[in-house]
């Protein structure tokens, strides 16, 4: 009898314990409902309440459409096919308002999804909004692709007064020449990095909305009917070239010519690595068009037998062999290539890169784009071998450190408004195959030689960006990347991975406004993932962190570990102080501390997770975490149970504990029975004075 009532109770306890886990789960698969609930004010005013402010449907401006009758001093243009967000009046009036010397600004937006069979909630907010479009920072060049302004822009009526209006019969035309021409002569867009407008959208369900948004590549400015608008823009600004179009996509890129074709120095680090050097060099000799390039070979110590073979090489293949032995150091040796190149313009490149017959121009198409006064750096799209599989589009600065989106995925498909497929300002590009201008190089000391390895082209390029000069990422530029044949995966190697995570601390170091922010790709994309997912807010980011109390309070002692269950795997992603800094106020220093943690081969949902810090005199404090929801745990976990909530995040306020450095611990209390786990992170925060 007495079994049969514990058993009752247990499985009462363990039904409550899936209950609120699956409402856990619930309410944190959509992160983007939470975006909307914790991150936006609201405003009802009218157009009425702003009497400076006309608004213009996109679709009425054809040929009839009479830019001279505009009077207002605000003009704001947006699609018919959708509506609004409410506070989008006060933000645009509120942007030019404080930045007068912008006159153009643009705003972010997102789907209104419209089911196919009917809304008996037509209002609803929450039900419809989906998949929100995170436009970059003015980008030039993503611009000169096609008009990432979107469904809502607004423009100062005194940049249209000297304007010639294009008019053409087709609206889309009309606005891809006007935003070109408002944004000539040095002058830049504005970004309101907001949800200002929702487009209507109907499919039969969110899923099928989302896959098709993603492929979308319907936008104003794609395709060659485009290209007299950027012809007549080129000449405008005293540009030489042509626009080429990729037969297979129809999409139309811009090719710069540069006269005299000036030298091309294609600098290759490499050692002992003979054959796949080989058909490096092969590759630029027999698919480049180009015609003036020199290559320079820097050889960091390999094997007396590797040299003689690539000696008897170069009456094949003509280069600079600079041979210095030394530990491996990609900065430095760039950097010796450098020394001696004597072209005006610089190539890193890969020793395992292989150019493609297919695309013979790709030297000139980023000389061209090198060649612009305002670019940096000019990356390639980066294939894996014999594949259509994406290894690299630019790099996007993530909250978990840089990163490679659309790893791994079909280029033949199009995702998130082309970023495999136009060309793109971004915060980084590869030095697996970089161009830049020499003299851009060498007025910023080359690259980082503290960064030995890793993240030496993202610090270059972040460099970049703090000029003022951007890295243009060439999607119509591709070339195969035998990946980690040169050094390995330092994903797979205990010790290349630790150098990898000392090398990214150093890169934010030097960087620190940098970290975890990259304005080419907006706040609420940046996810570690591959693809362009949605991110989670933190605990800290929730709009009423200001009225929230940390529960650090002391505990008892640790039991001697001899005695206690140790079966609690941990990863510790973020251990830090951080700042966390709203509008309007002065900012809250904190630390934060998160990752994810499962128990193997039990049921997750029975456990409570507390974290557990001890310091050097062996006193412990604990502290709740709040439970994230992880995809991407769940995904490489398939056979453990209820692993969607592994995720943990916890911020202390500065002051709440004394200074001194803790070691963190978690402990994991079975809801179902009297099991505690308890389990070292191997991480330390240290609390400062």
């Amino acid at each position: 009898m007495l079994n049969k009532i514990k058993k009752a109770i247990q499985d009462k306890l363990y039904q409550d314990c899936i209950e609120e886990y699956r409402n856990a789960l619930h309410c944190q698969t959509d992160p983007y409902l939470m975006w909307i609930r914790e991150t936006e004010r609201f405003d009802n005013k009218e157009e009425e309440s702003y009497p400076s402010l006309s608004v213009i449907c996109m679709e009425q401006c054809g040929e009839d459409f009479d830019l001279a009758a505009l009077k207002k001093d605000i003009i704001l243009f947006i699609s018919g096919n959708g509506k609004i967000a409410l506070h989008t009046f006060r933000e645009v009036m509120e942007y030019f308002d404080t930045h007068q010397d912008v006159d153009l600004v643009y705003g972010d937006e997102d789907i209104w999804f419209l089911p196919q069979d009917g809304d008996d909630d037509p209002d609803n907010e929450l039900k419809h909004r989906m998949f929100p479009w995170a436009k970059p920072m003015w980008s030039p060049d993503t611009l000169f692709s096609y008009l990432y302004f979107g469904n809502v822009f607004a423009v100062r009526h005194s940049a249209l007064e000297n304007l010639k209006w294009l008019g053409m019969d087709d609206y889309r035309l009309n606005l891809y020449d006007l935003a070109l021409k408002v944004t000539e002569q040095g002058k830049r867009a504005g970004h309101i990095e907001k949800i200002l407008f929702h487009k209507y959208w109907k499919a039969n369900d969110k899923e099928t909305a989302s896959e098709q948004v993603m492929r979308d590549m319907d936008l104003i400015g794609v395709g060659s009917q485009y290209d007299f608008i950027r012809e007549m823009a080129m000449e405008r600004r005293g540009l030489k070239g042509k626009m080429a179009v990729d037969e297979s996509t129809g999409i139309s890129y811009p090719v710069y010519e540069v006269e005299n074709s000036p030298l091309v120095s294609i600098i290759i680090p490499s050692k002992d690595n003979v054959e796949i050097l080989k058909q490096c060099i092969r590759s630029v000799y027999q698919y480049t068009t180009y015609p003036n390039y020199e290559i320079i070979v820097v050889d960091n110590g390999s094997t007396a037998q590797a040299r003689m073979m690539l000696q008897s090489f170069q009456e094949e293949c003509a280069f600079t062999y600079l041979y210095e032995p030394m530990d491996f150091n990609f900065s430095r040796m760039c950097n010796l290539g450098a020394q001696k190149a004597k072209g005006e313009y610089l190539l890193l490149l890969n020793d395992d890169m292989e150019v493609l017959s297919g695309c013979s121009d790709w030297m000139t198409r980023m000389v061209g784009q090198a060649s612009l006064r305002h670019v940096g750096t000019v990356g390639a799209k980066l294939l894996y071998p014999d594949s259509n599989l994406i290894q690299h589009v630019g790099v996007t600065n993530t909250i978990s450190g840089p990163g490679h989106k659309l790893k791994a995925l079909d280029d033949t498909q199009a995702y998130y408004y082309g970023r495999n497929k136009l060309i793109y300002d971004m915060i980084g590009v590869t030095a697996a195959c970089l161009m830049m201008r020499t003299r851009v190089y060498k007025a910023l000391g080359g690259l980082y030689e503290g960064l030995k390895v890793a993240y030496n082209d993202v610090d270059l390029c972040f460099r970049i960006c703090e000029k003022g000069l951007y890295n243009v990422q060439r999607n119509d530029v591709v070339l195969y990347h035998h990946e980690s044949l040169s050094r390995g995966d330092d994903m797979q190697d205990e010790a290349k991975f630790k150098r990898l995570m000392e090398e990214k601390d150093n890169l934010y170091k030097r960087h620190p406004r940098l970290y975890a922010q990259d304005p080419f790709n907006g706040t609420i994309r940046n996810t570690g993932a591959p693809e362009y997912e949605i991110r989670w807010l933190e605990g800290y980011e929730f709009a009423d962190l200001t009225g929230y109390h940390d529960e650090v309070k002391e505990s008892s002692p640790l039991p001697n570990m001899k005695h206690v269950n140790q079966a609690i795997m941990i990863v510790v992603e973020d251990c830090g102080k951080e700042r966390f800094q709203k509008a309007g106020s002065k900012g809250k220093a904190y630390y934060l501390i998160k990752g994810w943690a499962y128990i193997p081969g039990a049921d997750n949902a029975r456990y409570k997770l507390k974290l557990l810090l001890q310091n050097e005199h062996g006193k412990v404090w604990e502290i709740p975490i709040v439970k994230k929801y992880r995809k991407d745990v769940a995904a490489i976990l398939p056979d453990e149970v209820n692993v969607e909530m592994t995720g943990f995040c916890c911020w202390i306020y500065e002051g709440s504990l004394p200074a001194g450095t803790y070691e963190l611990w978690l402990t994991a209390r079975d809801s179902c029975s009297r099991q505690r786990l308890y389990r070292s992170a191997q991480k330390q925060l240290i609390i400062e004075e």
